[in-house]
């Protein structure tokens, strides 16, 4: 994966933690902090809706809200889509309730319905977890409600958001931006309900708590795709501090960066000569694979090849790279390696300069060569001459 991060911004990010990628690339394009534990609040909703969608069997299936399901909700200041005890609800429903108005009491009643308590819930939640390779990630509860040991990093839940958007219905729900459940109530998206004409955000999930700060779990849809992971923005502004980052971010990149490819795979980067290896003396490196990147509009692009190799080069040995360097300061660089062996040979290797002085010199080397075949000519002679007075000699 290649880290295309900028040296600078034209604007400050108040936000703790950030991990931008292209999502067609999985190139890093940006990230501050990205590894550090942070809490996800209600961006563990991705994670209980994601887990939900795998277990149900029919989406238009319905059940019945109970007490149960929204015990202690109400006492934690919890957010809530709406739903009551005693609304008859589907799958759908609650879906949409947990991805856009956040609604605690509807990840509790998928809870129940489909696990038959919060804790398997949970369990299952760990699991997939784990399956996902979110190795710094910990989950107590289905909400996002604080707990010390409820917590995560912005690439954990880069590779859980990353994964979920696969999934059609999650997909379908999560670039909503309103629903009306069967039982008539109507439910906004927390975050895209608050976004004007233009904007390159497509699909959202917000979360607070005051140890989390704003958080926003976010894709974007243009010539690129994107995906901003957000934590711990300020709660200072009427409008979410984390989406208006966010969208500061989409706009930077999408104005001054694009994808583009250098060097299609198998693309000739240059002819070198090889010394001591006559088969190969002329050898067209070729790019072993496509060199391309998310890269600032304007930058340099050098071939860092020896113009001379020596043999031997062996299969996978490093010959050279190429440097994209752009104007912003970023700086990327792609190994070239060898795509065969190429043998040394002794006596090429020992009478070299003689070889490689013939070669680039064609004149001289005709001459060279009559001089040998003179040469060769005097010595049969001289020796023929030598053997004959020996023999007269007997």
């Amino acid at each position: 994966m290649t880290n295309v991060q900028a040296v600078s911004l034209p604007f400050e990010l108040e936000a703790q933690y950030v991990y931008m990628i292209n999502l067609d690339t999985d190139e890093i394009v940006y990230e501050k902090n990205a590894y550090e534990k942070m809490y996800p609040a209600s961006l563990t909703k991705i994670m209980s809706a994601i887990v939900a969608i795998e277990a149900i069997d029919n989406l238009d299936d319905k059940l019945t809200i109970t007490y149960e399901m929204m015990a202690g909700l109400y006492e934690a200041n919890a957010s809530m889509a709406g739903f009551q005890v005693g609304n008859v609800v589907t799958y759908r429903d609650l879906l949409y309730g947990v991805l856009l108005p956040s609604g605690a009491e509807c990840t509790q009643a998928l809870a129940y319905s489909l696990f038959g308590n919060v804790e398997n819930f949970v369990d299952k939640m760990n699991e997939k977890a784990v399956s996902l390779g979110m190795e710094n990630t910990h989950f107590v509860n289905t909400t996002g409600l604080h707990d010390d040991n409820h917590y995560s990093t912005c690439y954990d839940l880069s590779l859980l958001l990353k994964y979920a958007i696969e999934n059609p219905t999650f997909y379908e729900i999560f670039t909503s931006k309103e629903y009306t459940s069967t039982n008539g109530l109507k439910m906004h998206s927390s975050s895209l309900s608050y976004l004007g004409e233009g904007a390159h955000m497509v699909g959202a999930k917000t979360g607070f708590t005051n140890p989390a700060g704003r958080c926003l779990a976010s894709i974007s849809n243009g010539n690129e795709r994107y995906m901003i992971i957000l934590g711990k923005a300020p709660n200072d502004a009427t409008i979410s501090k984390a989406l208006i980052e966010s969208n500061q971010l989409y706009d930077y990149f999408y104005d001054n960066y694009h994808y583009e490819v250098f060097y299609e795979q198998g693309a000739i980067l240059n002819e070198v000569k090889v010394r001591y290896s006559i088969t190969n003396y002329d050898y067209v490196i070729l790019s072993d694979n496509q060199i391309a990147l998310t890269t600032y509009n304007d930058y340099d692009v050098k071939v860092n090849i020896p113009e001379v190799l020596e043999a031997p080069i062996v299969k996978g040995d490093i010959l050279g790279t190429v440097d994209i360097e752009g104007k912003d300061g970023t700086f990327n660089s792609f190994n070239i390696y060898a795509k065969e062996d190429i043998k040394t040979n002794f006596v090429i290797t020992l009478f070299w300069p003689v070889i490689v002085f013939c070669l680039n010199n064609t004149h001289a080397a005709i001459n060279i060569l009559i001089i040998i075949i003179l040469l060769a000519i005097i010595i049969k002679l001289a020796w023929g001459l030598h053997a004959k007075r020996i023999k007269n000699n007997k």
